[in-house]
Order: structure tokens, then sequence, then C-alpha cells
């Protein structure tokens, strides 16, 4: 079953793994071309859940002199983990390691505010000459929402719809391209009833009250631009109904909100939340806004 299930992840990886390495130290008799001629495909990941890391390096044809594969994990020059590849018993031209990175406390070996290590692979040959090329190894990081701006107060207009911007700064250190998405959820703690007789819906003069936070797909922030490397910001723009409930109309007179009997006055609070895509994920909650008129 073991192997069943290595043949499955090795399928993979050769449909979707790009070959990539550099050279540091190459005493190996050949040239310094080894990597790109001998190497088909190498990979590695670590699970930051599970503390599992898992690297993969296939050779395009069996090299019969190999004495033995090794690898480091290094951060700042310091080595915090050795390795030994081993060859796969159904194919001679793959080596592959799988452990879980906890010390003798279970703790994890690598930090959780390091993202991003050095991997060293070296080939130790039965000349005694070795080959070394190094990796980087990136490790899952919390995102984090570092800032939001937010009125504590919004005034509804008389007769025109308002927009409500509000702004998010998010820090990955995982970069923009792990960022899955940047969403908002709404609680509506205490939306007045309106104060007029009720045309359009006859319990426009109750209060409504939730307890719970509601989403939608839509209410998602776009990313707006880059502060650093590792730092973003958001915006998302919230249309609030004015004081008199008309209705919203795009360019072309089309209804885009159907009027109410009012625009309703308040307090709501917010929820951001910025989920990675590695599932890792922040959230602000509790963060109240009251509308006036």
């Amino acid at each position: 079953m073991y192997h069943i299930r290595l043949n499955i992840f090795f399928l993979f990886s050769f449909i979707f793994i790009a070959c990539e390495g550099s050279e540091t130290n190459d005493e190996y008799n050949f040239n310094n071309d080894f990597y790109d001629n001998n190497v088909a495909a190498f990979y590695n990941h670590y699970d930051g859940v599970s503390k599992q890391l898992s690297v993969y390096l296939e050779f395009l044809d069996t090299i019969e002199n190999i004495e033995s594969i090794y690898g480091e994990i290094n951060n700042s020059e310091q080595m915090l983990y050795e390795f030994d590849m081993s060859a796969l018993d159904i194919n001679s031209n793959v080596f592959l390691y799988e452990g879980i990175l906890v010390d003798d406390n279970n703790q994890s070996i690598l930090s959780d505010n390091i993202y991003l290590y050095t991997m060293n692979i070296t080939i130790l040959f039965s000349d005694n000459s070795i080959y070394t090329f190094t990796s980087d190894l990136t490790t899952p990081i919390d995102p984090y929402i570092i800032d939001y701006s937010l009125p504590n107060q919004f005034q509804l207009d008389s007769t025109s719809w308002k927009s409500l911007l509000i702004d998010l700064e998010i820090k990955d250190l995982n970069g923009f391209n792990n960022i899955e998405s940047v969403k908002y959820e709404i609680k509506t703690t205490l939306l007045n009833g309106c104060d007029i007789d009720c045309i359009i819906d006859d319990n426009c003069n109750e209060d409504i009250i939730s307890e719970d936070y509601n989403s939608d797909d839509t209410w998602i922030f776009d990313y707006t631009n880059s502060l650093t490397d590792t730092t973003y910001n958001y915006s998302e723009e919230i249309l609030l109904r004015p004081l008199d409930g008309s209705a919203l109309y795009d360019e072309d007179g089309n209804i885009i909100f159907n009027a109410t009997d009012c625009g309703r006055t308040g307090i709501i609070e917010f929820k951001f939340i910025v989920i990675d895509k590695d599932g890792l994920s922040d959230e602000l909650d509790g963060i109240i806004m009251e509308i006036i008129q």
C-alpha cells in the first residue's frame, strides 16, 4: 500500500513539478552542468500543520556510482536538520525523504516566524567526490491583519446613496500569491425600525437585531497596492441606502437595489478575515460602526 501511494505521488510530481536548482559546490568530475544534465525533477514541501517534510529527487538516468544522498536545512548558516535520502525500490532513479520535523520534546524544529530556509542536497559518489545544489524551503506562516481604516460613525444622506470605504493592511511573509481571499462579515447588532408609515414592508417599524455574523460570496476586498514585499493594501466599497429608502439605479436606469421604506440607522459590527492558500487565517471581529441620520 505504501508503494502504491508513492507511485501516485510521483505521477503527480512528473506532471506538476518544475525542475529548479542552483549549484553551490561542485567537486564532481564531470562539469558544472551536472544538475541540468542529470536531474529530472526536484521537489520539497513542508506542511506547517503536521510538521512533515517531503523531499523528492529524480535523475534522468541511473547513476551507478552514487554512494549516498543527504540533505541539510539551514538558517543564517546554522544547520537545523539533516536527513538521508533513500532510493525507491521500484525505481532506482528516484530518491526521497519523508519525516516529521520535531525535537525530543515534540516541538517544531522550524520556527513559526521564519518562512524561508536554505536546503542543501549533497550527493556523495563512490570515489569520494561530491556534488551539492541548493534550493529554497518555504514554510507556511499565518497571514496577519496589521491595521484597518473604518469610521466610528457614518452619516446617511437624505436622498442619495453613499459609499463606505474600508481599507485593510495585510501582512503575509509567504508573499502576495499566497493570499487566497480577504473578506468581511457583518452583524446587525441593532438597526432601528423606520419611523414612518410602512408602505413596502409591513414590518418596517420593527428593529433588526442579530447575534450572528452574516456573510456573502461577494463581500470580498480587492487588492490595491503593495507597501513592501510582504505587506499589502486591500479595499472595499460598500454602498449604503439613503434615509428615504430610495432605489439604486445603474447608468442605464436599471434597478440594482429596490426601494425600501427607509434607510436604517443603528449599530453594526464588522469582522475582517484573511485566508491564505495553506489554510491559515487571521481575523478581527467586534469592530463597531454607528450609522446615523
